[in-house]
């Protein structure tokens, strides 16, 4: 008898990979899967990315591994282990089942078919990589640091950074660039990379400098190594060295402005030997390599250098070649091309991060420009730079507290970003009048002489205030508040890195709030910068046709007009809707929803049948997630923006694929199937002539469509989902049931036929 996948793993595939050296982590758990926009959990198990096997040698991650049953295909492991391998950076992917082996190398696309695994030496000279492991070895294979309170673990991408970096300065390389989306946790990446680092005895003098360029950054750091003691942990400033204290610590923080500074003749950096470092981190390097600071990096030239970003660099591409000095201080000619990319659009697939709604708002002015009394004619990019134009920012906050209103957002935290400090005054105050609340809006900015203290305030998770905060520019980078649910741009910008930065202030997960998603409100235009430029799957690209450079005037008859003198009035038109994916396009909601359908159409082309035959099967259903993943489909877009809480996401597809008047809910297949099929139920469950009290086996899937009302099918196809209470409290225990039942495997044959009636096509 052929084994199933368990066994085939037991008994096939882990005995044959332990024979060859390797070392392994079973069902790793790449993420839990993008947040749910609605419904009762935050995640959906059933999309849990879990990989078989991540294969490891000395420490170092290699492969992917895909296990298939014996009496499957080992091609049948392929394409998954592929897309995983490359999910985590891998070069290398494996599938088998247990006799047949089939190794793809990701880079190149070129398989072959073994008869065993390849051995870890080598998969390892596959790599072309020569190792210094009597150096490095100790730093792979050294363990991460679990703080003993929050129990906080290292994620998988985190631990891909963290060996890439390792593998680059073990070949030698002393220049290493890290791309991680803000919000997906730099600092505590690279407070484990030094953590490994320490324990395995792979730096000379044990000596690490941590530079920002913002205060806030550096007490960010600082906080993230408190496994280190605070007589480990050094603080570099004119005092420290003045008073002879530089010099004793492990890890030492500071900031180039600090370090730039004059003591006793030389700069506070010059007071070091420039071999003093092993190793320096650069945080934010694409902003702080330009400054007048780079001097710091070259007298510490000697050290590794590690540069971490968020956006890969501030000068733009263009026909003007870069100067000797530029390319040396540009961050990719100076670190080299990122050795590991985690993206804005990987981390909310994975679901680490949450996605964002986009609603433009404009007003009239905006739209048209506006000419003063002095005859110049006025844009946008003027407004509250070369003309105040108060009425305007009197209409924007009234407009903003009535759409925060509807969609019952007042009370979430919200961060609006301003032209300066004038400007955000103003419109501070406009939100405090408006909800007559003095603590409701803050002005947060370096004007205010408590902005650290009102920074502090803001960031406390929960019912703290302000609940507003407006800044100009001060909370773009270094600030984590991430129960912000709202993000506003009344700035007109034109750097699509200051862009993503700002709007990387929502994209925190907070489960403390059940935060989902946030939304970003644009009145100045900013979000024309949303592009695909922090993109880490160029697969998953797909032409959108262009669309006007601004929104579409719709007519709004409920919306009144504010006026601003000189005979002009402020209209703000109502939003233009779109779906934001992750890679940083935004497509109008009806250019996504005849993309959807055109995949739709293509993958059940033969009807309404075909796509409910794709969903019954477990596996069909699957892949068919799979491939829209891919494709950037998400039938959770559609539940919100059409508002079908509870429709299954199999009728949600067939709404946009088919275009049905009528979307059933979950409880209106679970009722037809009640009120419709009983008959065929009870006689195929053998009960129809017991009385109900007696009639096991039909309560069990009573029961049991009850569960589906609420949570869907995936839920009926796991076996824990029988030992719920509702399950225990009727039935006993799992074994219990099934035993009553007549076994397990009778179970699960009658759940494919109940599956069957009851994903049928329903009538309008």
């Amino acid at each position: 008898m052929a084994r199933n996948e368990q066994q085939t793993c037991k008994d096939l595939i882990e005995p044959q990979l332990a024979a060859l050296g390797w070392a392994w982590q079973g069902q790793l758990r790449i993420g839990p899967g993008r947040v749910n926009l609605t419904g009762d959990a935050m995640y959906d198990e059933t999309q849990s990315i879990i990989a078989d096997y991540l294969l490891r040698y000395k420490g170092v991650p290699l492969a992917i591994l895909e296990a298939k049953a014996e009496s499957q295909s080992a091609a049948d492991g392929m394409q998954q282990a592929s897309r995983y391998a490359r999910r985590m950076s891998l070069q290398f992917s494996l599938a088998s089942n247990g006799n047949d082996w089939i190794l793809t190398d990701n880079d190149t696309g070129e398989f072959e078919t073994l008869s065993a695994p390849p051995s870890a030496d080598e998969l390892m000279a596959r790599t072309g990589v020569s190792v210094d492991w009597a150096r490095w070895g100790a730093a792979f294979s050294a363990g991460y640091h679990i703080d003993q309170v929050s129990r906080k673990t290292v994620r998988p991408y985190q631990d891909i950074a963290i060996n890439k970096a390792l593998w680059q300065f073990a070949q030698g390389i002393d220049r290493v660039l890290l791309l991680m989306a803000t919000g997906t946790g730099k600092t505590f990446t690279i407070f484990q990379l030094v953590w490994k680092l320490l324990n395995g005895k792979a730096l000379k003098r044990e000596h690490v400098l941590f530079l920002t360029d913002r205060n806030s950054l550096k007490d960010q750091a600082y906080r993230a190594f408190a496994a280190y003691s605070a007589s480990e942990r050094v603080q570099i400033d004119k005092d420290t060295v003045a008073q002879g204290q530089h010099l004793v610590g492990k890890i030492f923080f500071a900031n180039y402005q600090n370090l730039d500074e004059e003591l006793d003749g030389k700069k506070v950096y010059e007071h070091y030997d420039p071999d003093f470092f092993d190793l320096i981190v650069v945080d934010e390097c694409h902003r702080s390599g330009f400054g007048d600071w780079f001097g710091v990096l070259e007298h510490f030239g000697s050290a590794l250098q590690l540069g971490l970003t968020a956006t890969p660099r501030e000068l733009e591409e263009g026909d003007r070649a870069l100067t000797d000095t530029e390319k040396r201080r540009d961050t990719q000619h100076y670190f080299g091309d990122p050795v590991f990319t985690y993206s804005l659009k990987q981390a909310i697939e994975d679901g680490f991060l949450v996605p964002y709604l986009l609603e433009e708002r404009i007003t009239n002015v905006d739209e048209e420009g506006y000419t003063g009394a002095d005859g110049k004619h006025y844009t946008t990019a003027n407004f509250e730079r070369d003309i105040r134009m108060p009425d305007r920012t009197k209409a924007i906050a009234e407009d903003l507290w009535e759409i925060l209103g509807k969609y019952e957002l007042r009370n979430e935290k919200t961060i609006v970003f301003c032209v300066d400090d004038t400007h955000a005054a103003f419109l501070a105050q406009e939100l405090r009048r408006l909800s007559s609340d003095n603590d409701y809006a803050a002005r947060i900015t370096r004007a205010e002489r408590n902005s650290h203290q009102l920074e502090r305030n803001f960031a406390v998770v929960g019912a703290s205030n302000p609940r507003v905060a407006v800044t100009v520019d001060l909370l773009t980078t270094g600030f984590d508040a991430p129960d912000v649910k709202n993000i506003v741009f009344v700035r007109p910008l034109r750097s699509a890195i200051l862009y993503k930065q700002m709007k990387g202030r929502g994209t925190r997960l907070c489960e403390d709030i059940n935060k989902r998603y946030f939304t970003i409100f644009d009145y100045s235009g900013a979000s024309l910068l949303e592009d695909a430029e922090f993109d880490g799957h160029p697969a998953n690209r797909q032409k959108i046709k262009s669309t006007s450079a601004k929104p579409k005037k719709k007519k709004a008859d409920d919306t009144m007009p504010k006026p601003v003198g000189e005979g002009v009035s402020v209209v703000v038109s109502t939003e233009n809707r779109y779906v934001c994916l992750a890679d940083g396009r935004k497509v109008p909601f009806e250019e996504y929803t005849e993309q959807s359908r055109e995949f739709i159409l293509d993958v059940s082309h033969k009807g309404m049948d075909e796509l409910l035959h794709i969903w019954i099967d477990k596996g069909s259903r699957q892949e068919l997630r799979e491939a829209m993943r891919d494709r950037d489909i998400y039938p959770s877009a559609f539940r919100h923006y059409l508002d079908l809480p509870d429709a299954d996401d199999v009728d949600i597809l067939a709404k946009i694929g088919f275009q049905l008047p009528r979307v059933p809910n979950r409880a209106d297949r679970a009722n037809r199937l009640w009120d419709e099929d009983q008959i065929w139920l009870l006689d195929h469950l053998g009960e129809q002539i017991l009385p109900e009290e007696q009639r096991f086996k039909t309560h069990v899937w009573q029961t049991a469509l009850d569960h589906y009302r609420l949570f869907g099918i995936d839920d009926l196809e796991q076996a824990r989902t029988y030992s719920a209470p509702q399950f225990v409290e009727q039935f006993g225990n799992f074994t219990s049931l099934t035993q009553r039942y007549g076994g397990p495997a009778l179970l699960k044959s009658d759940l494919e036929l109940v599956k069957q009636h009851l994903y049928v096509p329903m009538a309008a």
